[in-house]
């Protein structure tokens, strides 16, 4: 087995572990032993370790030297980069990663509102000049999408961009950490994303920018993003109906 082929073992047997520990499968507590496992997916135990050793990263698995692997409780492990965990979801399971991922967008819009502000308060005529082309770029992408949703990477470019305009590496991490998430939930999200909602508010951005106006970006882009956001959720997550009383 060639190298391409055994990282392509240890991905499936990643995501299948993880498929369970969210949907409550593998409830809290000790793993099944390495040799069971391995045989149940048809793997050798080096390509099973690769996996579990890739959930215990992720804080979905806890390892001690010289015990067996500890399933942590899918909810206490989340994070934004599990976040996408939520696709495996079933039954009451849906509204515990429901709450994260409406989490998820929240932070993604105030990550946004903020940086941008930031740039237009800090940046200089040559930063706002390249935060003017991201949102062009993004505007573009977006009223020509022809189903691909290829606009999506646009808008995490005009993050980074942002980030950098704002010179803090926090903000950096913090978009590269939004970035990787979303790449975990894109399979599940990009067949919802509306381009033409999209489309408005970096029309909209693209001439805040311009001029600097704070005020807009702060008081109207907010409610423009979660706009859009709203309806990505409303078609992925459905409210549950109110219990009547």
């Amino acid at each position: 087995m060639n190298h391409q082929e055994r990282m392509k073992h240890v991905s499936h047997v990643e995501e299948e572990l993880e498929r369970m520990i969210c949907r409550g499968e593998l409830p809290r507590g000790t793993l099944p032993p390495e040799h069971r496992l391995a045989s149940h997916y048809g793997v050798t135990r080096g390509t099973l370790r690769e996996a579990l050793l890739r959930l215990v990263t992720r804080g979905l698995v806890v390892r001690q030297q010289g015990r067996q692997g500890q399933v942590v409780a899918a909810e206490h492990a989340a994070s934004i980069e599990n976040v996408g965990m939520a696709r495996h979801a079933v039954g009451s399971h849906q509204l515990v990663w429901r709450h994260l991922w409406v989490g998820y967008f929240e932070l993604k819009r105030e990550t946004t509102v903020e940086l941008l502000v930031r740039g237009c308060e800090q940046g200089s005529e040559k930063d706002l000049s390249k935060l003017g082309e991201a949102c062009f770029a993004l505007r573009d992408e977006a009223r020509w999408d022809k189903g691909t949703r290829a606009w999506v990477e646009h808008e995490f470019e005009l993050l980074r961009v942002a980030a950098r305009v704002a010179n803090r590496p926090g903000d950096h991490l913090l978009v590269q950490s939004l970035r990787r998430a979303f790449q975990g939930m894109d399979e599940a999200v990009r067949p919802h994303l509306v381009p033409e909602a999209v489309r408005a508010w970096a029309e909209q951005v693209l001439g805040w920018v311009w001029d600097r106006d704070v005020e807009a970006l702060r008081k109207e882009l907010p409610a423009l993003l979660q706009a859009c956001d709203e309806r990505v959720l409303g078609s992925l997550w459905p409210e549950p109906p109110a219990q009547g009383r």
